[in-house]
């Protein structure tokens, strides 16, 4: 199973942690799912997950970032988290309209029962995909590098 981890809880302390996302992942198992909508909207980059029935693939829109300033992580055997580092623009310019953000960017997703040792990711035109193997699924793929 895979879930977005809204405004990245993981990183606050333990029990904080385990209330919220107990409120979160009911909230987000209702017929209407209140809060998908808003996480979606205050994420720091939108990611469209899909579910196939030998892998999960995440799109990250990454527009304007190298693929070698994006890192994918997994730890604890459940949280992939993806991260950017946006450069850093030429400070003397004066801006009339600055609505395009820099410095770190970052999603973390709660994800089990995938084979890491075997996800892809590719960059395309600012789009980040992630390809992760469910276990079971018949998939001969070994990287993990963004190509």
């Amino acid at each position: 199973m895979i879930h977005s981890i809204p405004f990245n809880f993981r990183n606050n302390a333990d029990k904080t942690r385990d209330t919220v996302e107990r409120v979160v992942e009911f909230l987000m198992e209702q017929p209407l799912n209140p809060i998908g909508k808003v996480t979606g909207a205050l994420a720091s980059f939108r990611c469209d997950i899909l579910d196939e029935e030998n892998y999960y693939e995440i799109e990250a829109e990454l527009p304007g970032i190298p693929k070698e300033d994006i890192s994918l992580t997994y730890e604890d055997g459940k949280y992939l988290t993806i991260a950017a580092e946006a450069p850093e623009r030429e400070s003397h310019l004066k801006y009339v309209c600055r609505e395009r953000r820099t410095g770190r960017y970052e999603r973390s997703f709660s994800v089990d029962g995938i084979k890491w040792e075997e996800s892809t990711a590719t960059m395309e035109n600012g789009v980040l995909r992630v390809v992760l193997p469910k276990l079971g699924a018949d998939v001969k793929k070994n990287s993990i590098e963004i190509s």
